[in-house]
């Protein structure tokens, strides 16, 4: 068998969001004053868009010539897509499918900027799409190929998106208990340049989210990069009695000594990964004992192929991996395959998923119980649900 081309399908669905996304969160453009209202600039184009009361979402498309396909997405940036399909489709028609770990190590090497950023999620994609095409072909589900078993998965409620204020803060953390689900990470609004009042309502929130949960409830926080080393330790001496599980993303990736003076300083577990590149660059804070949990999403760092090596290192230091969930699925797919002492959980982005990446799928994901269930559909496991699909059109160029 063959790969005989890359391919883009726009996909679009009726879908009404079931959120709101209201909730705002710090970050680091919060130091200037224009950015201070949670709004976000968008610097590259979106492949993902809601508009009427429709859903349209870019899908990576790897064709055979035996007509199996591998495929995935929807997908985050047009950027992204474009260097897919126009740079790395000559180095990968031709080859055998199966042969995906020497495609992923042909991508890594074709380019200088192939470690980071755009260039690597595009490799991402093609990777990831690689392993679903890989399980079609042999008729196996994606997490058994990499020798997992594990089919039903704890997750961690990403709320993202939720609102802050306490009253509707609690509501929704009370729901998403209810359903079963045992650990819930929440995103602090504030950050240096609200001063004392935004130290003071980012602890009401977090301790209001303690007492509401119980003692025993695993609770994390996000700083989505958009704090610095004092305002840290400012929060950090108050927070250390609400007890998180983490706290994730306190500084910019590359401030690895503002992380060491952290992790010399505070007994609250630190947490990163979505925003590093390959397995070189996350080796550097394991050697440092930093970070208590890496995050490393497979989207984003380097595929399947890339992110189960990482959760390999990961295992021999010692440290937690639990991979950021952007579509939920690829993450899912390495939780399981490994122990899970190594990865207890994988990440579910409630609002994200539900309004944007599962109403795709024809299965449904979260059970009841509150567990991601992995069945045994070959490949990755997602299934385009075609019956919903009110059109599809194959993207010529980057304009999309």
């Amino acid at each position: 068998m063959k790969i005989t081309g890359i391919k883009i399908i726009n996909y679009t669905i009726p879908h009404t969001r079931f959120y709101d996304h209201s909730g705002s969160v710090v970050g680091p453009l919060d130091i200037y004053d224009e950015y201070r209202s949670g709004k976000r600039s968008k610097s590259i184009p979106m492949a993902l868009k809601h508009k009427d009361n429709e859903l349209t979402g870019a899908f990576l498309v790897i064709t055979t010539d035996e007509g199996i396909e591998g495929i995935h997405g929807p997908l985050e940036y047009r950027a992204q897509l474009l260097v897919a399909v126009e740079s790395l489709s000559v180095h990968i028609v031709g080859r055998d499918p199966l042969e995906n770990r020497l495609i992923w190590d042909i991508m890594s090497r074709f380019d200088r900027h192939s470690r980071s950023s755009i260039m690597l999620m595009a490799i991402s994609t093609v990777d990831i799409a690689l392993w679903d095409l890989k399980g079609k072909i042999l008729g196996q589900p994606v997490y058994k190929l990499l020798g997992g078993g594990r089919n039903r998965l704890r997750p961690y409620a990403s709320m993202l998106g939720h609102s802050l204020e306490l009253k509707e803060a609690r509501e929704a953390a009370l729901r998403v208990k209810e359903m079963g689900i045992p650990a819930q990470k929440w995103f602090f609004h504030y950050g240096p340049s609200s001063g004392n009042e935004g130290v003071r309502k980012n602890l009401e929130l977090a301790f209001m989210l303690r007492d509401t949960l119980g003692d025993d409830y695993d609770l994390m926080f996000d700083c989505w990069m958009g704090w610095n080393v004092s305002y840290a330790l400012t929060v950090f001496r108050e927070l250390t009695a609400v007890n998180p599980m983490w706290v994730e993303e306190v500084l910019r990736p590359q401030m690895m000594d503002g992380y060491r003076i952290l992790k010399a300083n505070t007994d609250i577990p630190l947490s990163a990964g979505e925003h590093l590149y390959l397995r070189q660059e996350v080796v550097s804070y394991l050697h440092d004992g930093i970070f208590r949990v890496i995050q490393s999403d497979p989207e984003w760092c380097g595929g399947i192929t890339e992110a189960l090596r990482i959760a390999d290192l990961c295992e021999v230091y010692g440290t937690t991996f639990i991979p950021h969930g952007y579509s939920l699925v690829p993450a899912a797919n390495i939780v399981a395959a490994m122990p899970p002492d190594t990865c207890p959980y994988v990440e579910y982005l409630i609002q994200h998923l539900e309004d944007s990446i599962l109403p795709f799928s024809k299965k449904k994901w979260l059970d009841d119980n509150g567990y991601i269930i992995l069945d045994e559909t070959p490949g990755l496991g997602f299934e385009l649900d075609m019956e919903r699909i009110s059109h599809s059109e194959e993207v010529k160029g980057f304009y999309f």
